[in-house]
């Protein structure tokens, strides 16, 4: 068995096996030009393949920061393993524990202090290990050293035959007669709106930025304002062009608790509707959102270890 950095001709290749190896993640090759190939921070020597006899077995997404987050900066001792496969009649023949061994080796040489496991900001496909689907990749990372640092989950709803409960109807009612609305985004609404983010959710700022400048935030992303005209929340989806897609979502924090989170969901989902979208869904959340969303008729789909190491 040999181990090297992924070239173009890998392309075809890479995809099968990762389908084979993550059935719950399942990707095609658009896909993984646009959030692999094409992501800032890509460096084919750390998306390592195991070959034997001219066939991959087995691959390693690694990646660290080449191009400074607005936000985050270089992060220069953090980096992530994106995901991993080793093909299913392969497995427990130690391909994956080289191909692990090499990549952290590689990252470290790098200065990385930290390793993440899919939690990569700029293009995850999923926020950590799957419990269910990928139990013995849990094990897997576990024996490797790997600690459960926190869980998270995933829910989603369907929108067939949806419509807005009366509770929040009146809310927003009431609401509009504090001064307060509710809408679609428009373009003038990008000052405000940044600056709701950069105060609360600095780490929104470039998801709504895309949005915008895709030309797409008109209708996927909607407003409340305040009697001064100021953003006061907003809830989006497609972040990444997939029209299901719900999230980023916030409030600011002083009016959390007063109806508005609810009525921007119920705002943007209705949307969605009207659009003849009947399914959402968000990849991540954790702690006290589960009930918010619960209440809102979202339901957990897949659970997550979000698993790391330290070197």
């Amino acid at each position: 068995m040999t181990i090297r950095g992924y070239t173009a001709g890998d392309c075809s290749a890479v995809i099968a096996l990762w389908n084979i190896c993550l059935p719950s993640d399942m990707l095609d090759a658009k896909n993984f030009y646009k959030r692999v190939i094409c992501d800032v921070n890509f460096d084919p020597g750390l998306l390592l393949l195991a070959e034997e006899d001219g066939k991959i077995s087995g691959f390693i997404y690694g990646t660290k920061r080449k191009v400074s987050d607005e936000m985050a900066g270089l992060q220069p001792e953090q980096a992530w393993i994106v995901t991993m496969g080793v093909h299913p009649k392969k497995r427990r023949k130690g391909i994956g524990t080289a191909l692990l061994k090499e990549v952290e080796k590689l990252l470290c040489a790098l200065g990385t202090k930290e390793i993440d496991l899919g939690a990569y900001p700029d293009n995850y496909f999923f926020p950590g290990v799957d419990q269910a689907a990928y139990s013995d990749g849990l094990a897997f990372f576990k024996s490797c050293g790997y600690i459960e640092k926190s869980t998270c989950v995933s829910m989603d709803m369907s929108l067939r035959g949806y419509e807005p409960t009366q509770r929040h109807l009146d809310k927003k009612k009431n609401l509009e007669k504090e001064g307060y609305s509710f809408g679609p985004f428009c373009l003038q609404d990008s000052l405000p709106i940044f600056t709701l983010l950069r105060t609360h959710f600095p780490h929104w700022v470039k998801n709504v930025r895309d949005s915008i400048l895709a030309g797409r935030a008109e209708r996927t992303v909607v407003v409340a304002k305040n009697s001064k005209g100021e953003v006061v929340g907003f809830a989006m989806r497609a972040m990444d062009g997939t029209d299901e897609r719900f999230g980023p979502f916030g409030v600011d924090p002083s009016l959390q608790g007063t109806g508005v989170g609810g009525i921007l969901f119920q705002e943007l989902v209705s949307g969605m509707v009207a659009q003849r979208i009947f399914y959402t869904y968000f990849l991540w959340t954790s702690g006290r959102n589960l009930d918010i969303y619960g209440a809102w008729g979202m339901k957990i789909y897949r659970n997550y270890s979000m698993m790391g190491r330290s070197f």
